[in-house]
């Protein structure tokens, strides 16, 4: 069937034939039509009948109808619905639930502690869907379980890690229909599209617009409405509405975004470097630089470029509801505060021991972050076990490499030639006794400063009764906790072994508990503070830095920090939103014991990866 398509301001005629799963497109060649044609999932060339294909899906069907001068758009620029609210929100919570509602799929990018959790659970309440599932991190799904029981919401979603979520789909029956509503919490854990949890959200969110159509509901919530890479929005995007960006890609879609150019690495291959991001006129499109003379810069002259960034809002608008703190929640504003404390002369002899004579500047700053923090891991022997090399039986049989002049037969190249034929071995793993030694990680205790100042933080904080720190590695949260309930101190600890709750003694208290106690927008935190007055969250950023509401506290102190610098931005937030105390406002403190420790941080600040650190950069440091 002969139909036109646009590509620019121009219009091309093409053959285009359908069956039941694919397009069959024929047309004389044209290079910007076949760049327009790379934007199709699954396109490809036949050399023989000299026709495109591609298959029918919901991408295919979007870019199709926009190629063919519809406007797919649409839907996604119709006036919000207009709903009443029985339940108390904020004015940008009921935008949330209306935006819902109206799109059917779509993503909010609030910042962290907007209440996109309370707004997601006003949208299943009304839509009372057949199945509902959410999908989120671990300290996500224990948030929003809490929050439904806070709210005392009827809904009863199925709640899904997205770990939990791959083993799902990768047992998923087919003819088993698809749930009704998904939310997908927390939603940069799926922007990178090889990852398997991205396929797996993907795919679920497909299966929705298939066995629901209009009736379906695909929610993504972010807590990063200005992520650090443009790129991040791509893959989420394309969860939502496949094809509401048209390029192809991520490749495509970052090309579009920044100026590229070809470089040259040490193994003789070219890659594409990024010079700049296109995020201002004012940058020069050939070079991506400002330049001061705009009538010549060397050996151009300026030419202005388009401001693809700030485009791409423009570009999401009406799929994706952008709502920013500041501009939603009367919050102060975060304090920062670092306390210097000062190494002892031993400290420091034992730093600069670890920097001569670690091989690599990442093993040697995490050891001197353990340092930091008062101890070191190392091996311990935990008894023996069968040897996995040789079963047990302490030898093997195999070929034994000799040497050319032990062969009667010439030198030849073939390897075989110079092997003996196989014959009973010592295996080399267990020195033929069979059993190897189990080992494992072992602490080192030794004292640190840093102790001290987190105690004295602890009894600045006995009159509000709750307190937030983070640690950066397993034994520093166990030597947090212990502290705690040292000083009669309740804990919560959560870090990569899961959630506990635990009383001064060591009694188990139930973590919905502990995290009642550190909400502050909690109806029962009055009861709670009789039964529980002291309580400490202990966390890992990483693990417990997302979804999670600790507002009872108005501080939060980094005892030392990790490498994600995400987790660091997500975590601080924890006391920073709703049901902030404003005249206590929030409080951000960090430990510096040595210079790694600032260095870590002014790295995370800038989002820069540490593995890249030399050793000749450690060492200046010291």
């Amino acid at each position: 069937m002969e139909t036109k398509f646009r590509v620019g301001n121009k219009r091309y005629i093409v053959d285009l034939i359908e069956d039941e799963t694919k397009y069959y497109l024929k047309f004389d060649y044209n290079a910007a039509l076949v760049e327009e044609v790379k934007n199709f999932e699954g396109a490809k060339w036949s050399k023989e009948r000299y026709t495109w294909t591609f298959p029918k899906s919901f991408r295919n069907e979007f870019v199709l109808e926009l190629l063919r001068e519809g406007n797919p758009y649409a839907k996604y620029d119709e006036p919000l619905v207009d709903v009443t609210f029985n339940r108390k929100l904020y004015e940008h919570q009921k935008e949330m639930v209306r935006h819902g509602l109206t799109r059917h799929y779509a993503l909010w990018a609030a910042e962290m502690g907007t209440g996109k959790s309370l707004a997601a659970i006003e949208l299943i309440e009304r839509v009372n869907p057949v199945d509902c599932w959410y999908i989120g991190p671990k300290s996500g799904v224990v948030a929003f379980r809490r929050e439904i029981q806070k709210w005392g919401s009827s809904i009863n979603p199925r709640l899904y890690t997205y770990e939990g979520l791959t083993k799902v789909l990768e047992h998923w029956t087919d003819g088993c229909k698809s749930p009704q509503v998904v939310i997908f919490d927390e939603s940069s854990k799926i922007k990178t599209p090889t990852a398997k949890r991205s396929k797996a959200a993907y795919k679920l969110a497909d299966a929705v617009r298939t066995d629901w159509g209009n009736d379906g509901y695909v929610i993504l919530l972010s807590g990063s409405p200005a992520p650090k890479s443009p790129c991040d929005w791509w893959h989420q995007v394309e969860i939502t509405r496949p094809g509401f960006f048209k390029e192809g890609n991520i490749f495509t879609f970052k090309r579009r975004l920044c100026l590229l150019e070809e470089r040259q690495s040490i193994t003789g291959g070219v890659y594409p470097h990024l010079v700049t991001w296109l995020d201002s006129e004012d940058k020069c499109a050939i070079c991506g630089k400002i330049h001061t003379d705009r009538d010549i810069n060397d050996f151009h002259q300026f030419t202005p470029s388009i401001n693809e960034v700030n485009n791409l809002y423009k570009r999401m608008r009406g799929l994706v509801l952008v709502q920013f703190k500041k501009d939603c929640l009367s919050l102060p504003e975060k304090q920062y505060r670092i306390i210097d404390i000062p190494p002892s002369a031993e400290t420091m002899r034992l730093a600069k021991l670890i920097t001569t004579t670690s091989g690599r500047a990442i093993e040697a700053l995490t050891l001197l972050r353990e340092l930091s923090d008062g101890f070191q891991y190392n091996k311990e022997e935990a008894g023996m076990e069968q040897c996995t090399g040789c079963g047990g039986s302490g030898r093997y049989r195999g070929p034994v490499s000799i040497e050319p002049s032990e062969v009667f037969a010439p030198q030849t190249s073939d390897p075989d030639d110079y092997q003996k034929d196989d014959e009973e071995i010592i295996c080399d793993n267990c020195g033929g006794t069979g059993k190897a030694i189990i080992y494992k990680r072992g602490v080192q205790e030794m004292s640190s400063p840093k102790d001290q100042v987190f105690l004295e933080l602890l009894e600045d904080h006995e009159d509000i009764g709750r307190f937030v720190v983070w640690g950066g590695f397993t034994a520093t949260i166990d030597r947090l906790v212990a502290m705690c309930h040292q000083n009669s101190w309740s804990t919560l600890r959560v870090d990569g072994r899961g959630f506990l709750g635990e009383d001064p003694k060591g009694n188990i208290i139930p973590v919905d508990t502990m995290l009642d106690c550190m909400d502050g927008s909690s109806p029962n935190k009055l009861d709670l503070f009789d039964k529980y007055p002291k309580v400490c969250f202990v966390g890992n950023s990483a693990a417990g830095g997302m979804a999670l509401t600790l507002t009872s506290s108005p501080t939060a102190l980094y005892y030392s920090n990790s490498f994600n610098g995400e987790a660091r931005i997500q975590s601080e937030d924890r006391i920073h939103r709703i049901g902030c105390d404003p005249n206590r406002g929030a409080t951000i403190i960090d430990l510096i014991h040595l210079k790694t420790d600032n260095l870590v941080l002014e790295n995370l600040k800038k989002k820069k990866k540490l593995q890249h650190l030399t050793m000749a950069e450690l060492a200046e440091v010291l």
